[in-house]
């Protein structure tokens, strides 16, 4: 075969790779908030760039506004989307009055470059635009939540949960919702309407089921939990999703809008098919149980990649720092965040 053909086929299959990695982003997605109102009629921020397969996540902080993409006359830059034919839409198939302050909408990107967005009851004044790059490219640092620790068998169901930020940049946790066997509870922070939970990279919050306490960034209390009951203490799961409100969108089986999931004891729990189509765990998989007052502990690898290969049993907990079972690999690099993004 010829040095000529050789490299044309070379050429070829790194072209097709390109566009595996366009068509199919990878399970590990990061994410970017941005509040829907405040200032009056206005999106905050204005324009929020993400990586391929991140999650672009609006809170309401005032009544009566939608997100919804469409593009402006004078975009050179945007894809043509109408509002027949919306990429997203907060209000698909409603009035188009808008959502109440209530409201938490999340979009799975799936395309590459300028996506505008207006809100439809204000338009032109209430619009703005999310950019997408391609992280083998051009790696934005994102925030990119994890569950790393659970106890799950603590007496009268005291149980812990720890979330981490893997990302380069800050993130937003609040109203973010964990799932566990029949019951969906979403994450409240300290104070204020939107219930901001801040949380810096490689910052960690713990959350404490069926405790009294005052929430603060770094530690939510939930107060009742499943009382005297928590997590399963011999065969559950826990998956973790971005915030969402409105159905059908918010159901646990949106495999886009799942971020993470864990499971122990037993295959099949609740959660796993979504998680398993979604790529974020294998089907039928577990952590055997562990024993009482023992957690089980993600154990990164460099390329953060999820399954049941990547969990271990911890016999003395560590909420709140640096896990026990490897050395956690956080390297402040565009390496890292390709990395992060490699399938």
């Amino acid at each position: 075969m010829s040095r000529t053909l050789l490299s044309r086929m070379a050429r070829l299959v790194a072209s097709l790779v390109l566009l595996a990695l366009i068509a199919s982003p990878a399970a590990r997605a990061g994410q970017v908030r941005v509040t829907v109102g405040t200032p009056t009629n206005l999106f905050t921020p204005y324009a929020v760039n993400i990586n391929l397969g991140d999650h672009v996540t609006w809170v309401w902080s005032a009544n009566g506004h939608t997100v919804t993409t469409w593009k402006p006359p004078d975009d050179s830059l945007a894809v043509n989307y109408d509002l027949v034919n919306p990429v997203f839409d907060s209000d698909a198939g409603g009035t188009h009055f808008g959502q109440p302050a209530t409201t938490r909408f999340s979009w799975k990107s799936d395309r590459l470059g300028h996506v505008p967005y207006v809100c439809v009851p204000h338009i032109p004044d209430m619009s703005a635009r999310v950019i997408v790059s391609d992280p083998n490219i051009t790696p934005v640092p994102v925030a990119d939540f994890r569950i790393t620790e659970v106890q799950y068998n603590v007496a009268a169901g005291l149980d812990l949960i720890e979330i981490t930020n893997y990302g380069l940049a800050t993130g937003n946790l609040g109203r973010y919702r964990f799932t566990t066997t029949g019951a969906t509870t979403e994450l409240v922070g300290p104070a204020g309407a939107l219930s901001d939970i801040i949380v810096p990279s490689g910052g960690r919050v713990v959350v404490h089921l069926n405790v009294v306490g005052v929430n603060t960034n770094t530690d939510i209390f939930i107060a009742s939990f499943a009382p005297g009951t928590g997590l399963p203490n011999t065969a559950g799961s826990l998956a973790l999703y971005v915030p969402y409100s409105l159905a059908p969108g918010n159901s646990v089986s949106n495999t886009a809008m799942i971020i993470d999931f864990v499971q122990w004891g037993a295959g099949a729990q609740p959660n796993e098919t979504t998680a398993a189509t979604a790529g974020f765990w294998g089907a039928t998989t577990f952590i055997p149980t562990v024993a009482d007052g023992h957690s089980i502990e993600y154990c990164p690898n460099v390329d953060f990649d999820h399954g049941v290969s990547r969990w271990a049993e911890v016999a003395t907990p560590n909420f709140g720092s640096d896990g026990q079972c490897l050395t956690p690999v956080r390297s402040d690099s565009w390496g890292r965040v390709k990395a992060l993004y490699r399938p």
